[in-house]
């Protein structure tokens, strides 16, 4: 931590940068069809009354498409290449300078992206599932159930992730 320009955050979103410069423009789009998808699940479960035809229908595509994606962003290495890319969003902030940031705080370890994804949707599914608890909206038990599924799976990997630096 010899640099006075680079904190903690700062070699983290660098670190998170670097990850998402090392990822292929497939896997761009299914993190943001996947987030596009998370969205739509989040809203029929609060929105839905549980009708049946095609509305279910639809609920049930989107669900099923957001478990394929976030099955394959948990369970493969996007990571495509090991060298730094230098582009524009690199090049915004100077990696030279936090290079031993990113080496103490262990950033190097795991892949960012599919560790902050995991982060978010559980984070997110269990903001969700409480809000549903408290305001006792329980119609829609298709959708619920999928939220408690993507939290656990993200649990599960990032359990899977976890370790203790000796």
């Amino acid at each position: 931590m010899s640099n006075r320009g680079c904190d903690r955050r700062r070699a983290l979103l660098e670190e998170l940068c670097n990850d998402w410069d090392k990822l292929n423009i497939s896997a761009k789009a299914l993190i943001i069809t996947g987030m596009l998808l998370f969205i739509s699940v989040i809203f029929i479960a609060f929105y839905s009354n549980g009708d049946s035809g095609m509305r279910q229908s639809v609920g049930v595509v989107f669900r099923s498409s957001l478990s394929s994606i976030f099955g394959f962003l948990l369970s493969s290495n996007i990571k495509t290449q090991k060298t730094k890319i230098n582009n524009s969003m690199s090049r915004a902030i100077n990696e030279e300078e936090c290079e031993e940031e990113i080496e103490i705080y262990n950033y190097k370890e795991g892949n960012l992206i599919q560790i902050s994804i995991a982060l978010f949707v559980c984070l997110v599914s269990i903001i969700c599932i409480l809000v549903i608890y408290i305001t006792d909206n329980s119609q829609n038990i298709q959708s619920i159930s999928h939220l408690r599924d993507l939290m656990c799976i993200s649990i599960g990997f990032l359990l899977g992730e976890s370790n203790i630096k000796k």
